[in-house]
């Protein structure tokens, strides 16, 4: 019986490791490079490098947009102190337009104010014929 288990053992089929490849999870595919070699892949390769593109331009385009919008605002803010210096110059320039505030100028420089309204000298000339 000894001889016949011998022989059993060296009858059974020895399995070869280059036949058996061990399956790789999904992940691991993804960072081993072995996704890129599918067949699926490189039939759709013009496909995937397309969107790729679009996807690095879409993401330039928000980096872009997000500045012009910065821009806006930091423009905007210009706008409003600027307007509100305007409307603080306007605001002492028609202070200082008052008759009052007018009145109170001239007697400053030693001018009086009239009581009477000025006198209209009229002109009338006699040399021109009719």
């Amino acid at each position: 019986m000894s001889q016949h288990s011998e022989h059993i053992e060296t009858t059974t089929p020895v399995s070869n490791s280059s036949e058996v490849k061990p399956k790789k999870g999904f992940v691991a595919a993804v960072f081993g490079g072995d996704i890129l070699t599918g067949e699926w892949v490189q039939k759709h390769l013009g496909l995937i490098g397309f969107i790729a593109v679009l996807l690095i331009l879409d993401i330039a385009l928000q980096y872009k947009f997000e500045d012009y919008h910065k821009l806006i605002i930091k423009r905007e803010k210009e706008l409003n102190e600027q307007r509100t210096i305007y409307n603080e110059q306007m605001s002492a320039l028609e202070t200082k337009r008052r008759q009052s505030e007018v009145a109170k100028d001239i007697e400053n420089m030693g001018l009086k104010e009239l009581s009477k309204p000025p006198i209209v000298l009229e002109y009338i000339d006699s040399t021109e014929k009719k």
